[in-house]
C-alpha cells in the first residue's frame, strides 16, 4: 500500500476546526448545561499540550538514552495522576495523589514492557518510537477507567456507609464488609473498556489505525498492531482498576475495621487547595 497524499495543514485549519468546539459551546449555552466554559478551555487546553508535546517528543523520540525514556514516561504518568486526582473526580481520599500515582505508574509501565518487549518485539524494550507512544495511549485509556472506579467507590462507600457499618459490628472483615460494592466498582469501570473492544473495526475504526493506514502501513500489519494495542490496554485498565478499588477498601476501612468518613473529601481543583493545610490532604495519606 503506498502512502496517501496528505495536504500540509496550518494553524488556519486548527482554527477552522475549533469552529466546531464554538458551535457546540453556543449550544450549550442556549440549553443552560453550563458546559461551555469547560468545552472551550478544554478546547485551548488541548491545542496547547498537544503542541508542547510535539516540540518535547521530537527531541524525545530521537534519543539513545533509556534514562530519558524513563523520565518521560514518570512525567506522563504525574500528569496524568493530577488529572485524575483534581478533574476526574467528584470526591477524593487524604493522600489521594500519591496513591493514583503509584497505581498509574506499575499498571502502565508493566503492561508497557511486557508489550513493547514481548509482543511488538521492541529491540531495546524502551526503543523510543514504540514505547513512549505506547504507554501515552495505555495512560490516557487507564486513567480514566481508575478515575472511574475510584469515582464508583468514593461514592458507595458514602451511599452504603451504615450497611457496611453493620456488617463491620457483626464481625465481617474490610474485605468481606465491601466486596459487593468493590465488585460493582470494577464491573462498571471496566464495562467501557469492554464496550469499547466489543465494537472496534464493526463500528469504531481507531485514530492509531487510521493514522497508519494513512501512512503507508500495510493494512494487515495495521489490524494487528490495533489489535495488540487493544489488549494491551484493556490489560492496564483492568490492572489500575483493581489496585484502585483495593485501595479504597484499605483507606476507607482501616484496620481497626472502622469506616473512615472523614478521609473522604469533596473534590477541588488545584488552586483550591491552597493553603499548604489543604494541600496536603490531597498529597499525605494520614493512617
Amino acid at each position: 500500500m503506498g502512502k496517501i497524499e496528505q495536504p500540509d495543514l496550518t494553524w488556519w485549519n486548527v482554527g477552522e476546526a475549533s469552529t466546531a468546539v464554538l458551535i457546540a459551546a453556543i449550544v450549550s449555552l442556549c440549553l443552560g448545561t453550563k458546559l461551555e466554559l469547560s468545552l472551550i478551555i478544554s478546547g485551548m487546553r488541548c491545542v496547547v499540550q498537544l503542541s508542547l508535546m510535539g516540540f518535547i517528543l521530537d527531541d524525545v523520540l530521537k534519543t539513545q538514552h533509556m534514562s530519558v525514556v524513563m523520565a518521560m514516561s514518570v512525567v506522563f504518568v504525574l500528569l496524568g495522576s493530577y488529572e485524575t486526582v483534581f478533574n476526574r473526580t467528584k470526591k477524593t481520599f487524604k493522600g489521594m495523589f500519591p496513591v493514583m500515582f503509584i497505581i498509574l505508574l506499575i499498571s502502565n509501565l508493566f503492561i508497557t514492557y511486557i508489550g513493547t518487549a514481548f509482543v511488538l518485539k521492541a529491540d531495546p524494550f524502551w526503543d523510543p518510537p514504540t514505547f513512549v507512544p505506547v504507554i501515552g495511549m495505555l495512560l490516557g485509556n487507564s486513567m480514566s477507567s481508575v478515575a472511574m472506579a475510584t469515582e464508583r467507590c468514593l461514592d458507595q462507600f458514602s451511599t452504603h456507609a451504615p450497611m457496611l457499618e453493620t456488617r463491620l459490628s457483626f464481625g465481617a472483615s474490610r474485605y468481606e464488609a465491601s466486596l459487593p460494592l468493590a465488585v460493582e466498582a470494577i464491573r462498571i469501570a471496566l464495562l467501557p473498556v469492554i464496550t469499547q473492544l466489543s465494537v472496534m473495526g464493526m463500528i469504531n475504526i481507531p485514530g492509531m489505525m487510521t493514522g497508519q493506514i494513512m501512512a503507508g502501513t500495510p493494512m494487515m500489519e495495521a489490524v494487528i498492531y490495533q489489535q495488540c494495542i487493544m489488549f494491551m490496554i484493556a490489560a492496564s485498565s483492568a490492572f489500575g482498576v483493581v489496585m484502585s478499588v483495593a485501595a479504597c477498601m484499605s483507606i476507607l476501612i482501616d484496620k481497626d475495621q472502622n469506616m473512615r468518613h472523614d478521609r473522604i473529601l469533596s473534590n477541588k481543583s488545584f488552586h483550591q487547595y491552597f493553603p499548604v493545610k489543604r494541600l496536603r490532604h490531597a498529597f499525605l495519606y494520614e493512617a
